[in-house]
Formats: C-alpha cells, structure tokens, sequence
C-alpha cells in the first residue's frame, strides 16, 4: 500500500501499476482509447476462425459462436460472473510460470500492454509460450504503447526515462523473427494526441497517462518528491503536453502460426 494505492506482491513480474479499482477505471479508458485508434479490437485476420468457433468481454459479445478465455496475475479487475457473457472465462494465474493449456488449444492468442510488467527474457519466453498454445494457421497479437513522446518536453522525457522497463516495442519484431513457425509478421502503428489542444481524445489520453503516472509510485520515490511536488510536476507535464502538441504512440504487431515445413 502506497498514496493509499494497493499493489500486488510478486517479485517475479515487477509490475509497476497497481490493482485497485482506481486502476480498473483507467484502464477502462485506456482501452477505449486503443479500440477508437484501431477502428475495433483487433487486427488479424482471424473474423473467421472467431465467428466460426472490458476486450475479451467485447469480443465474447461480438462473436459468441467463440469462447474466450482472460488470464491476468489477479482477479482484481475480472469482471463478475452476471457481468460477461457465458462464452467467456476468466484465469488467475502468473505467466511468467507458462500458459497453463495444453500446446495448439486456441485460433487466436492477443496480449496488450503488459510493456511494465515483464524482463526483457521474460518476454522471450512468454511470446514462445504464446506460440505452443496457438494452434497451426492461428494468430498471436500483441499492442503495446510507446514510452516516449512525440514533441516531447523536459518533463515528458524525465517521466518516460524514469518510468521506462525497457523498450519492448521495438524488441517484439526480434522475438517473432526468433521463432521459425511464425510467418507473414506485420504491425502497425497509430498516434494519438496528448492533451486538449486536440479535443475530446487528447482530453482522454492525458487522464489516461496522468492516472497511470499517479499509479507508478516509484516515479514518485525515485524522484525524491512528496506528493503534492509530484501532483504539480504532473500538472506541469499536461501543461508542457498541451503547448508542444505532444503525441503518444500504440504498436500492434501480428503473425500466424505455420508448419517449419510450410512455404513462405
């Protein structure tokens, strides 16, 4: 407990945001930001494997022909059983210990933002774990956000410095290449802006990274400030935003599972 902010416990995974229902709330915005920039929930081509067989529960209402299945560290932010429909199932688990299904058990394997959470060989392994679940002609995707800002000030980068694990976005391509069955990687790019001074979507993607700067405490203790200098360096940092028209940035990269023997 920090600012009055509960984390959880676990070593192995590091993660940097907490879990309470303030994080549940941004999240909720976070998501809606990265679903309007993409223009829906995902980017493969997988329409057809989903009809034929908060994002999961969207995607469990928009194809319930499919069964999903949601995996985080807690539960905290799992919806209740009367809050999501019947085709979807929540798992609590560390994955960071391995994806607890059998190899080739889904069409479709999508993980979003977990840049905070996980060591760079942790992601190595993970991704690899993603791609034993996937069944052959199915599809892995990842979203990510970018650490660093476009038109960025002093504060911007002194934020993004200090918050940053390490630079995932731009590993994810190595660890797809890294693995013989993947094929036909592509990934794609969106900016949003970062403050009002472009509407109702700027408005809502400066709350969204202010409320996840006021859960990362560490950027707080690592800083040396109290809580009203870091309140007030946040607000210097949306002020800073709006007059350099920053901009902030999400990566979604995807590629399907093919046979070694298959042609590319």
């Amino acid at each position: 407990m920090f600012n009055e902010r509960t984390f959880l416990k676990d070593d192995e995974t590091k993660y940097i945001l907490p879990s309470d229902k303030k994080e549940v709330e941004r999240e909720a915005i976070s998501y809606t930001i990265r679903k309007h920039l993409f223009g829906g929930n995902y980017c493969s081509p997988v329409e057809k494997k989903l009809k034929a067989g908060f994002w999961v529960v969207d995607m469990g209402l928009d194809y319930s022909s499919s069964t999903f299945v949601g995996i985080d560290l807690g539960s905290t932010q799992f919806p209740s059983d009367n809050m999501h429909p019947s085709n979807v199932g929540f798992l609590a688990c560390n994955i960071t210990h391995g994806i607890p299904f059998p190899p080739e058990t889904f069409d479709y394997v999508h993980l979003s933002m977990m840049c905070c959470a996980l060591t760079e060989s942790q992601w190595s392994q993970l991704i690899k774990d993603m791609v034993r679940v996937l069944k052959y002609d199915g599809w892995i995707e990842i979203i990510e956000g970018d650490p660093w800002f476009k038109n960025s000030g002093r504060i911007g980068k002194l934020i993004s410095e200090t918050c940053i694990n390490i630079n995932i976005q731009a590993m994810i391509p190595k660890f797809f290449n890294s693995i013989n069955e993947l094929r036909d990687l592509q990934y794609i790019d969106v900016e949003y802006p970062l403050g009002d001074w472009s509407g109702c979507l700027g408005k809502f993607a400066m709350a969204n990274i202010r409320r996840a700067c006021e859960g990362i405490v560490y950027i707080q203790k690592h800083l040396g400030l109290s809580t009203k200098e870091y309140d007030d360096l946040l607000c210097d940092f949306e002020k800073e935003a709006y007059e350099n028209r920053s901009l902030g940035f999400y990566h979604r990269y995807f590629a399907r599972k093919a046979r070694i023997d298959d042609s590319y």
